[in-house]
């Protein structure tokens, strides 16, 4: 009998699953993906297009006509290919100069900046929505901003697929590689701070029912996660649909698997205020989909291993740390279980991070040497965490202090329409200096530009989480 009844529970959840709209929508959008990277590659295969890597650009049928190769040598006084780490500052899937037009620079960036707004104002007019109805429960049901938000997003995916095939050029043309590197992980920052109180950072610790004493003294306060909560969607948008019109639809693995996490944060933002966007398992795959993508373009692009100069390593086991120690801890399941098995995932992580690096030499041919990649990513990421935190925290407080001197000085009403060119203004900003960087040739290594772009993006995206709120929420009224 309680076979029956359990199966019975379990052929009820199916049919109730099949009903929801969150869910077809989210099979109806993985199956799209897929349609779009087999046409990706077919178009690809059929004109002759094999650019692997900038390694095989002399082997390459259709490469030599199509890019520069990569400044493996040095080119002097030609910008972006000569200087410190120029070929990791080159991004290689790029018209040759002498190929680049107004028509292939304009299209791309009018096909982005449409993207942009059409996004933004979708998730805008669901907070409307939200607000007005006054409804705080997610549903299983789609309401027209969801519609009109994967309508769009699948619509610019074809756009981009023939936008490939008639200009190619994407805004990689135009900005630095560092400003697509450094808008996801902003994006992934923000997330582990969104996810902070749930699940810490290190083993599920330390929540917001960690009641020890360093637990109280050494937790981030809830308000700041609370307001990036809120507000996040603006910038994911921006991280995604930016990173998505960066690359062109080149028919390789790397390429692929970005596109796959592009369309995956667009389909999950299409999905705001459902039971979908909420679930664990999917956000898990979210986060997890960043070590699949940065690992395969390490080993796709990293060329031949020249004793340990392929970085795969790195983006293997500095994403694998973060899942083991980290974003494992979102499922629920983990809540159930005694609290040493927490311990269990990193465990057998570093059984094999050791394992790894016991053989796995340098250019020297020294074992062990490398060890130190493994935690270079967390490293960086953690500490992100922290200052994203006290960046929000900083610019709450000043907010606060600032509508308090209006409001004792009586001053008047802001239109909206002034948040609204503030909240534009900030992401213009951020593509600007991405656009200096690359239009100035920044003579530095790309990890230090990558993170030093990430923080004025964490600072312009909490910047503009406000001038979001103020607008939602109108202006404070005058004292009389």
């Amino acid at each position: 009998m309680m076979r029956q009844s359990e199966e019975r529970k379990r052929l009820i959840q199916i049919e109730m699953s099949e009903r929801r709209e969150d869910i077809q929508a989210w099979k109806i959008g993985m199956v799209f993906i897929t349609v779009i990277l087999a046409a990706m590659f077919a178009l690809g295969s059929f004109r002759g297009w094999d650019a692997n890597s900038g390694y095989t650009h002399n082997i390459s049928k259709t490469s030599r006509g199509r890019f520069l190769p990569e400044p493996y040598h040095e080119e002097f006084n030609v910008t972006g290919r000569y200087g410190i780490d120029a070929s990791a500052r080159w991004y290689y899937w790029k018209l040759a100069p002498q190929r680049v037009t107004v028509l292939t620079r304009g299209a791309v960036w009018l096909c982005y900046i449409f993207h942009q707004v059409f996004v933004w104002t979708v998730i805008y007019e669901a907070q409307i929505r939200r607000r007005q109805s006054q409804e705080q429960k997610y549903s299983t049901d789609l309401a027209p901003p969801n519609w009109k938000a994967l309508y769009i997003n699948a619509c610019f995916h074809l756009v981009h697929l023939i936008q490939t095939h008639v200009f190619y050029d994407a805004l990689a043309q135009d900005v630095s590689v560092a400003s697509s590197q450094g808008s996801v992980i902003m994006l992934l920052v923000l997330v582990l701070l969104m996810e902070y109180k749930d699940r810490g950072l290190a083993f599920g610790w330390p929540t917001e029912e960690s009641q020890g004493f360093f637990s109280q003294k050494l937790r981030l306060g809830t308000k700041p996660i609370d307001f990036i909560r809120k507000y996040h969607g603006y910038a994911f948008a921006w991280a995604a649909v930016y990173t998505f019109w960066y690359h062109p639809m080149e028919n390789t693995w790397a390429h692929a698997s970005g596109f796959v996490f592009t369309w995956m944060l667009m389909l999950q933002g299409s999905l705001m205020y459902t039971n979908m966007h909420l679930n664990r398992y999917w956000r898990l795959l979210l986060e997890f989909w960043a070590l699949v993508h940065a690992t395969a373009v390490a080993v796709q692009s990293g060329g031949p291993d020249l004793n340990g100069t392929k970085m795969w390593p790195m983006f293997f086991c500095g994403f694998l740390w973060l899942f083991a120690m980290t974003q494992l801890f979102g499922l629920p399941f983990w809540a159930k279980l005694p609290a040493f098995t927490r311990f269990l995932p990193f465990v057998c992580y570093s059984g094999f991070v050791i394992w790894l690096f016991s053989w796995l030499p340098e250019k020297a041919d020294r074992p062990w040497v490398r060890i130190n990649e493994a935690f270079r990513i967390p490293v960086i990421e953690y500490l992100l965490v922290v200052l994203a935190w006290f960046v929000m925290n900083t610019v709450l407080r000043s907010n606060e202090w600032v509508s308090f001197i209006r409001m004792r000085s009586g001053a008047v009403v802001v239109p909206k329409i002034v948040y609204t060119c503030g909240f534009l203004g900030i992401y213009v900003g951020l593509v600007t200096i991405s656009w200096l960087v690359q239009a100035l040739d920044a003579q530095f290594y790309i990890v230090p530009i990558t993170i030093c772009l990430t923080l004025i993006y964490i600072v312009g995206a909490c910047l503009s989480f406000v001038l979001v709120h103020q607008k939602l929420h109108g202006a404070e009224q005058k004292i009389k």
